[in-house]
Parts: structure tokens; C-alpha cells; sequence
């Protein structure tokens, strides 16, 4: 019942802010993050039938469909779904509302997952045992993780103010309770994928370079085994 309570109030917070939200994460992480995030996710091939959670205004996902026979893109909040329905009209994409923590998709049915910079606004380890349970045995999933640990001294100081400053100013709503304290660093992530049944293939960060506290991003790929 709680965390169904929190799910609630966190599609409540995202269908208020959907309007403003790119901006906004952008100037929080590095308005450079995203678009290398979306560099890497461009070399990927061959993504079969995949599932994205989180997909929030479509970002990632018009990429996704040029790299997948068929895409579920997935968010919390209808208001996200909605507006990502609207931009993006590539005819191998199905939109739907979907708690990554525990969705209505069917077991082993998907190739690849994808999640970016969500997975701290949850319950990580429900998260990632839903991604296995979804996805076929061999097939992949793809974090992108924000990882602030990474971060030290006066860098991890400045990233802390910017993500609240912004947060407050950008947004002007106060958000849930725990909202995004859910953050792991990279070996925390990747024991946990082990843990639920995933090898690790690989793990690389990525980097706004233009400044010294951007928030780090771990491009995590695991492959189920079990």
C-alpha cells in the first residue's frame, strides 16, 4: 500500500512538471548528459523487440524505434505518455502508462529493456526484478544511472545546489516524500543486476565535460542469465 501511495504521488508530480521537465533535468545534470547519453544508445543494433520505462517526453525513444522491430515505451505518468504520443508518430511504437516497478507486460517477451535516469525515483531492487522478469532469458537490458557518488569535494557541493535550485525553481512544486534518494553508484548497480539474475557486459560513463560538477552517467548493459 505504501509504495503504491508513492507510485501515485510521483505520477501526480511528473503530470504536473511534463511541460517543463526537459528543461529542467537538463540544466541539473549538464545540458551536455542527455545528448551523449543518446550518442552512445545510437550504436546499438539489433534491439528486437523492446521495452522502454520512463520514456517521459520521448527523448530516447524515436532512436529507439530506429533501432528495434517494435517498441512499448512506457512511462508513470499519462500526461509524459501523452505528450511523447504526440511528438512521435513512428508507426513500431506503442505507448502505455506502466509502473517499472511492477508493470502489466508479459513475461520473458522482450529482447531489451531500457531505463535512463529513472531508477532512482524507485525501489531498485523491484525495479531490476521486473526488468528480468520481462525480458527473455539472453536478452538485454540497458541502465543509464545517474551517479553524483562519483562526484567529490566542492564538484559533488556545486551538483548538490544545482539539482535543488533548479528543482525548486524550475518546477515550483514540491515533490514527494524520498523523491530521488534512491541514487546508486556504479558497483552498487551492477551487484544488483548479479544478484537478480543478470550478467554484467559492460559499464561505461559517460560525461558533460563543459564542467567539472555535470552529474556522471553510468551506461550499464546486462544480459539476463537466469
Amino acid at each position: 500500500m505504501k509504495q503504491q501511495q508513492l507510485s501515485n504521488e510521483q505520477c501526480a508530480f511528473w503530470s504536473k512538471v511534463v511541460e517543463k521537465y526537459d528543461r529542467v533535468v537538463d540544466a541539473q545534470i549538464g545540458r551536455g548528459t542527455r545528448p551523449l547519453v543518446r550518442d552512445r544508445l545510437s550504436k546499438e543494433d539489433r534491439l528486437g523487440s523492446l521495452a522502454e520505462f520512463g520514456c517521459g517526453t520521448g527523448y530516447f525513444t524515436e532512436l529507439l524505434a530506429n533501432k528495434a522491430q517494435s517498441v512499448v515505451a512506457t512511462d508513470l505518468s499519462p500526461a509524459m505518455i501523452a505528450l511523447a504520443k504526440a511528438r512521435i508518430r513512428e508507426a513500431n511504437i506503442v505507448f502505455q502508462v506502466e509502473d517499472c516497478q511492477c508493470s502489466s507486460l508479459p513475461a520473458t517477451s522482450f529482447d531489451t529493456a531500457f531505463i535512463s535516469l529513472v531508477i532512482h525515483f524507485t525501489d531498485p531492487k523491484r525495479t531490476v526484478h521486473e526488468m528480468n522478469r520481462i525480458l527473455k532469458t539472453g536478452g538485454i537490458l540497458i541502465i543509464a544511472n545517474l551517479d553524483p557518488a562519483v562526484l567529490t569535494g566542492s564538484d559533488r557541493v556545486r551538483c548538490l545546489v544545482r539539482i535543488l535550485y533548479h528543482g525548486i525553481t524550475g518546477y515550483r512544486l514540491k515533490p514527494p516524500k524520498g523523491f530521488g534518494r534512491n541514487v546508486l553508484t556504479e558497483k552498487q548497480l551492477c551487484d544488483l543486476l548479479i544478484e537478480t539474475g543478470f550478467r554484467i557486459q559492460s559499464s561505461e560513463t559517460i560525461r558533460d565535460a563543459t564542467r567539472s560538477s555535470h552529474i556522471p552517467v553510468e551506461y550499464i548493459r546486462a544480459v539476463k542469465v537466469s
